[in-house]
């Protein structure tokens, strides 16, 4: 298996740093947000597990899924979420660093890294996994603007 190119990007929000950066600390409020999760339980301050049913063609059935968040240096947020299904498992590691533009604007560059497939994900191509990371990652990043947009007041 040929070790896949990271995805990379950069998201613009309309909040301050510190609004941005809890957003995404706040996993349950993001995750809610999203159509695929069926579940979610809080392990502690900075995980959460997840019961997913992808709808992607190559995964069939539900994934579970732990996802933690943590602060890994100043206005850097690290995220690691693993899934595990019936004869198969991903994990994928994705760094965010904030950047103050104003007081109501800040700027995150993100990567984010498929660090290990097991079983039936490692026979996909990387263009389906490709096409599959650009969905969550903009239905997520939709999330946390939905999140945003709701605290705001």
């Amino acid at each position: 298996m040929a070790a896949m190119e990271p995805f990379t990007g950069q998201e613009s929000l309309a909040f301050s740093i510190e609004k941005s950066m809890g957003a995404l600390r706040d996993l349950e409020a993001v995750v809610k947000r999203m159509g695929d999760v069926q579940s979610a339980t809080r392990v502690d301050a900075n995980t959460l597990k997840l019961v997913v049913r992808p709808g992607f063609s190559f995964i069939r059935g539900t994934m579970r899924t732990t996802v933690t968040c943590t602060e890994t240096a100043p206005q850097t947020l690290t995220l690691v979420a693993k899934s595990e299904g019936i004869g198969m498992g991903i994990t994928v590691e994705s760094a965010m660093k904030f950047s103050a533009v104003s007081a109501h604007e800040t700027t995150v560059d993100w990567t984010a890294c498929v660090t290990e497939r097991k079983g039936l994900v490692s026979a996909v191509g990387q263009s389906l996994i490709k096409a599959a990371a650009d969905k969550v990652l903009k239905d997520g990043w939709a999330a946390v603007r939905t999140h945003l947009e709701s605290t705001e007041g």
